[in-house]
């Protein structure tokens, strides 16, 4: 039953994740609400790149 369960919830944590992560020079990929592309630099600052970095999936 903990074999069960524990499949389930690993199942379910994969599908709601993405599986690909976008990245640009080590940095972790976030879009914006309306398509843009950027990264979060050493000052916590967005720093904006072309929206094809995103396109990783």
């Amino acid at each position: 039953m903990k074999r069960l369960l524990f499949s389930t919830t690993l199942l379910v944590t994969m599908l709601s994740c993405n599986l690909v992560d976008c990245t640009y020079n080590g940095r972790k990929l976030y879009e914006g609400p309306r398509g843009g592309c950027y990264y979060l630099n050493k000052n916590g600052n967005k720093t904006y790149v072309d929206r094809s970095y995103c396109d990783c999936k």
